[in-house]
């Protein structure tokens, strides 16, 4: 049988096996105070040395150039070319809706499969002519178009042909008309069909008498 200790005996085992106090044995290196730098004062300690160096003022001329250079001749339509021969087809702009269309208040707008035609509420009321602005006989053909009619880039510049013939000149920005009508040549003519819309490729031959 294990004998027990006296109360005394293990009070005092105890008090042996309990951990020492740490000792204070000095700072040994350099030590520094955790701060971080304030970054809206960096900010704007970095935006004042630009201003100061008059490295702002450049970057502001140079963006504005930029963006004057895209709209003043924006990137051509890709996979456009000049039309080689005559092509006449129709283009029906109804879609189906595949999935129910609803209003924020959850109002039912259009269910699903229902067909919704844009030209049977909005008319078309001008001829689209669809041209490539760096060609002159296409810009020469599209101003002689004798019906009311809008003139819409795939490529050139548009701010330079509007102030040369004193009308607008639109441009199709990132082909997004060109590729919801199939358009693949230049030019183009977009007129109204009944219900659907009629798109006509027409060939047209440079001044000196030969296709681009």
């Amino acid at each position: 049988m294990r004998r027990s200790l006296p109360a005394a005996g293990l009070a005092l085992s105890l008090a042996f096996a309990a951990p020492a106090p740490a000792a204070d044995l000095g700072l040994r290196g350099a030590t520094w105070p955790v701060a971080e730098p304030d970054l809206l004062a960096e900010i704007e300690t970095r935006l004042a040395a630009l201003e100061s160096s008059g490295a702002l003022e450049r970057f502001a001329a140079e963006a504005a150039a930029r963006a004057r250079a895209r709209i003043e001749a924006p990137e051509p339509v890709a996979g456009i070319a000049p039309a080689r021969e005559a092509r006449s087809r129709r283009f029906d702009l109804a879609v189906t809706v595949a999935g129910d269309i609803r209003a924020h208040d959850g109002t039912l707008v259009a269910a699903a499969g229902t067909r919704i035609d844009p030209l049977a509420h909005a008319a078309l009321t001008r001829d689209l002519l669809f041209i490539d602005g760096t060609r002159g006989v296409e810009v020469d053909w599209a101003l002689a178009h004798r019906r009311p009619s809008t003139i819409v880039l795939l490529a050139g510049r548009p701010l330079a042909l509007a102030r040369a013939h004193a009308r607008p000149f639109y441009f199709d920005q990132g082909g997004r008309l060109a590729r919801r009508l199939g358009l693949v040549a230049t030019p183009s003519l977009v007129t109204r069909d009944g219900a659907q819309l009629r798109i006509e490729e027409i060939p047209l031959e440079d001044r000196e008498g030969a296709g681009r």
